[in-house]
């Protein structure tokens, strides 16, 4: 099977079939999900997501989530799994889908029909791949293995970021992975941003900054030389690949994440161990985009950082205009919204709104929004930190600091970019939500657990002295 599947891939990789490789890769998931067990099946999946096909139905992400349903509700009912079990994202995502449906009553054309349909359907996907984590990812030894499954799938992103920057508006492999919509200035060996697998510049950006947090929390708790060569060399290309994005949004909010999360930790720091731990990594984010503005085919990322300017008092200059155009857009169908489909609207400007709330409302109107926010804040609840150390023996009790700060990174980072316009990246932001509350749901099932066992360690009370009582 090993060489037979080699030989197809190589072929594959030579003369590329939009229709034999997903077809491999779903046998792979459905094997390893029925016979492995679910979070090898789920691993399969985390590096799949960013290298979709497209289908006459949506994409290979729908299917290979669909495949992935099929089979855990098959061991469910012959108990191999355990039953699904309630999450504290229950009632907005249900409010978001119920908005979603609902905002189909202003779709006016057949098009846009379809393009909303699709839309839809990867939305009620990115859904049951949520539902799919949180239901299967239920123990320490679970999430740190599913994290690694992420891993081993931002590598991937990144490698590809890597050959894009290195060969700008070309081909990778033809019909699939293409870049010829990236270039840059002086026949393109200045200022290109890529965007690998995204194909949006700011979105891997984001990305980069979320991935970054992951990578240095499981640095901090390796405990072999090996691991630790690995997730340093990894946390160097992944801060190479952000500034090679060239974006302020992500680095800003990076630093406002990192910020909060010593104030999290502040009764762990200690001066010395704190003022290196600052000043290395000021001076590798120097060098890092000294290199790449000076020695790469990228641009100077703290330059255009220096450039930025304010327009009323907080609006990034380049953002002014598409906020409040979106604004008004948004205004148009308040209620229920246009339709999953951004589309055009009489009187405004097709613009991007570069904000995910406005792009919100724009589709499911402003009670979507609502549900959204909602969404965010139960995340923000449940990811409360029960320690202030990334190293403690709970994994999971651990990780939600991580959590606590890749929260904060995105509600700020998506004040000025928007996932939902973007079909691949759209997988990613939900298994981030996915993880933070599998991690939640992890952290509050072992305090109970070690609660209980405390309670059965307890001695028990002294019984009391007999009483005679006289005549």
């Amino acid at each position: 099977m090993v060489v037979v599947s080699g030989v197809v891939l190589g072929q594959q990789y030579v003369h590329p079939n939009k229709r034999v490789l997903p077809v491999l890769i779903g046998l792979l998931v459905s094997g390893l999900a029925w016979r492995v067990g679910m979070i090898a099946g789920l691993g399969v999946l985390m590096m799949a997501l960013p290298f979709p096909r497209g289908t006459v139905f949506g994409n290979t992400n729908l299917a290979l989530i669909l495949i992935l349903l099929v089979i855990w509700l098959l061991r469910v009912t012959q108990r191999q799994s355990p039953a699904p079990s309630r999450t504290p994202f229950d009632l907005p995502i249900v409010g978001l889908v119920i908005m979603y449906m609902l905002s189909f009553y202003n779709v006016k054309s057949g098009f846009l029909l379809v393009r909303g349909l699709q839309n839809f359907e990867l939305f009620l996907g990115a859904v049951l791949m949520f539902y799919l984590i949180v239901n299967n990812v239920r123990t320490n030894q679970e999430l740190e293995r599913l994290h690694h499954f992420m891993l081993i799938s931002a590598t991937a992103i990144f490698a590809v970021a890597l050959y894009e920057l290195n060969h700008p508006a070309s081909v990778f492999i033809e019909g699939w992975i293409d870049f010829t919509s990236t270039v840059g200035t002086e026949f393109n060996t200045r200022n290109v941003r890529v965007g690998s697998m995204f194909h949006d510049y700011e979105l891997l950006s984001e990305f980069c900054a979320l991935t970054l947090l992951t990578v240095a929390f499981l640095l901090i708790r390796a405990r072999s030389l090996g691991r630790r060569t690995t997730y340093g060399v990894l946390m160097l290309v992944n801060g190479f690949v952000l500034f090679t994005t060239v974006t302020r949004g992500a680095i800003i909010a990076l630093v406002v994440g990192l910020v909060y999360f010593l104030f999290l930790i502040r009764k762990q720091l200690r001066f010395v161990p704190f003022t290196i731990a600052v000043v290395s990594a000021v001076v590798s984010a120097l060098s890092m985009n000294f290199y790449v503005a000076n020695f790469t085919r990228s641009g100077d990322m703290f330059s255009r950082l220096l450039k930025t300017k304010v327009v009323g008092g907080w609006m990034p200059d380049d953002r002014a205009e598409a906020w409040q155009n979106a604004w008004g857009r948004a205004m148009v169908h308040p209620v229920l919204g246009g339709g999953p489909s951004y589309a055009e609207v009489p009187g405004w400007h097709f613009w991007w709104p570069h904000n995910v709330y406005l792009y919100y409302a724009n589709l499911v109107g402003f009670p979507g929004l609502m549900f959204f926010v909602w969404l965010l804040a139960k995340a923000f609840v449940s990811t409360r930190p029960a320690t202030d150390d990334l190293r403690d023996p709970d994994y999971a009790k651990a990780y939600l600091l991580i959590c606590r700060v890749q929260l904060v990174v995105f509600v700020i980072n998506e004040f000025k970019i928007d996932y939902l316009r973007n079909n691949v990246y759209l997988f990613p932001v939900w298994v981030m939500f996915a993880v933070w509350a599998a991690t939640a749901m992890i952290a509050r099932s072992n305090a109970a657990a070690a609660a209980a066992r405390a309670d059965e360690r307890a001695p028990l009370p002294a019984p009391a002295p007999l009483r005679v009582a006289s005549a």
